[in-house]
């Protein structure tokens, strides 16, 4: 089984192999950098990199238990465990001091290697550890220690799903830093992601990395997991040590992720939304529906329909389908859930419903555009889709003008404000929406909202293969490279002579992220 570590990073891997129970080696690989970690029943009993600092021979000689004549001796070919036997062999080292460096240099090898965002990674069942030592460490700790030092872009995109449970494992014990067990206790009861870190009180960063620990570490259990290996082991049934990965929620045990009888309840799903005509009946609410019940409607709709439920099918019109259809839910649930958007967009209604040909508007199945959540830049459409007239159209192509002018000469601000209003006046025009949603990529925090604005430029026009090209950059900068690669293809397959297209494709290649 092969993988990226952008798919699937040491932490996550490790904490799925040990769920299922796996025995095998999982082989690292980032930039000149390797190394290898040795499983047996899910639990790691050693590990070895080719970093001369991670190499027992360093170990040795900065601990000066060994003279480097007698290291000489011994032969430089060696590898940390047979250095580990010669030693013991021979009497130089007491094998409480072997034990004790070999420890440390796993617990080393896997501090780094946690960190590890890009490269590859090979787990194969049939490579077994031919050695006797076995290394003996807390690889729940390590998994929280990591997670507060992984960068928090990478972090937060763990939790795409707000609406994702989240429950206390059955037994917790052990020693944790305040904010861990701060956590901890507001899990009493299982809440969902957003709840969770509301009610923490902590910043979003710290909340995000401790949770992500807590996860890790089967401390905290979730609801979806990417998974990276189909096997299920039968070790899973066995029980666990307090502090070790659990075993995945039985959501995951159909498939890698979400199940196949999930699938079966997609169409009626979408022909519901098809005959929406509002955002509620978007989200199956009557029109009085109080805050908790549209916040109970959206994470109901999120357990069972969030995309990333379906990550196997990512890249097919299925999992395109599926993603327009959680963007207008995600849209439906902003709205009705601001009081002021709710309040206006109401009145809109009820303006609709007067109007005599309101009966005979179709619904809209384009999600509206999304502003950023800045109070400087213009907020999203209060109004239902309405015709658009020829002085609107003027001023929304002068918007689109104004904004692709200050995108050109790096004015984000100006770019965004104008864009926006040109998508709000016309949100079914592909290039205004396109362009706005370029414009949002430029800011790290507005990337998600990114990826909606051309999601829906390529659903209003899908054969235009410069869309698809700024949808593969978008991914290609949130390090998502299998989806960027996919959406290369479809953008090729339209134009293969793209110069933007092969300018990202010479990108991917020279990153080592080609497929």
């Amino acid at each position: 089984m092969k993988g990226r570590l952008t798919d699937q990073p040491l932490a996550e891997l490790i904490r799925e192999i040990a769920s299922k129970g796996l025995s095998g080696t999982l082989r690292l690989e980032h930039e000149r950098a390797q190394a290898a970690v040795y499983f047996e029943d899910g639990q790691v009993a050693f590990a070895a990199s080719n970093i001369r600092t991670l190499r027992l021979r360093e170990y040795l000689t900065k601990q000066d238990l060994v003279s480097p004549a007698q290291l000489a001796d011994l032969g430089n070919n060696l590898s940390d465990l047979g250095l580990a036997a010669a030693l013991s062999t021979r009497g130089l080292v007491s094998q409480e001091d072997i034990n004790a460096m070999l420890a440390s240099l796993v617990n080393d090898t896997l501090r780094v290697a946690l960190l590890w965002m890009e490269g590859s990674w090979d787990f194969n069942e049939r490579a077994r550890l031919g050695d006797p030592v076995r290394v003996k460490i807390d690889t729940g700790k390590l998994l929280r220690e990591a997670a507060h030092r992984l960068p928090l872009s990478f972090v937060s995109l763990r939790f795409r799903n707000p609406g994702e449970t989240l429950s206390r494992a059955a037994q917790v014990s052990g020693q944790f830093l305040p904010g861990e067990g701060f956590m901890l206790s507001h899990l009493d009861n299982p809440k969902n992601v957003e709840q969770l870190i509301r009610l923490s009180g902590l910043r979003e960063d710290d909340a995000y990395r401790i949770l992500y620990g807590l996860t890790l570490s089967g401390l905290v259990t979730r609801e979806y997991w990417q998974n990276a290996f189909r096997a299920q082991s039968a070790a899973t049934s066995k029980s666990k040590t307090t502090g070790d990965v659990s075993s995945p929620p039985a959501s995951e045990t159909d498939s890698r992720w979400g199940s196949v009888e999930a699938e079966k309840d997609l169409q009626p799903f979408f022909s519901r939304l098809r005959e929406a005509s509002n955002y509620y009946q978007v989200l199956d609410l009557p029109l009085t529906a109080q805050p908790t019940e549209i916040k109970d409607a959206y994470y109901a709709l999120a357990r069972r329909y969030h995309p990333d439920r379906f990550h196997l099918r990512s890249g097919t019109a299925l999992h395109a389908e599926i993603s327009s259809a959680f963007a207008r839910i995600t849209q439906a649930y902003e709205t009705l859930t601001d009081p002021k958007a709710r309040s206006t967009y109401d009145l809109a209604l009820q303006k609709a419903r007067k109007a005599p040909d309101a009966a005979q508007k179709p619904s809209v199945d384009i999600p509206a555009p999304v502003a950023p959540p800045d109070n400087s830049m213009p907020g999203p459409p209060d109004e239902p889709e309405s015709e658009v007239g020829s002085s609107e159209t003027g001023n929304a192509e002068h918007n689109f003008e104004e904004g692709c002018e200050a995108l050109k000469q790096g004015r984000i601000n100006a770019a965004i404000a104008n864009l926006a209003a040109a998508s709000r006046i016309a949100p079914r025009e592909a290039r205004y929406r396109a362009h706005y949603g370029r414009a949002l990529a430029a800011t790290e925090k507005t990337r998600r909202l990114a990826e909606r604005e051309i999601q829906a430029a390529v659903a209003l026009d899908p054969g235009n293969a410069n869309y698809r090209t700024m949808l593969a950059q978008l991914y290609f900068d949130l390090k998502f490279h299998h989806r960027a690669q996919t959406e290369l293809d479809r953008a090729l397959a339209l134009d293969p002579n793209n110069p933007a297209a092969h300018s990202l494709l010479r990108k991917i290649g020279s990153s080592g992220e080609a497929r």
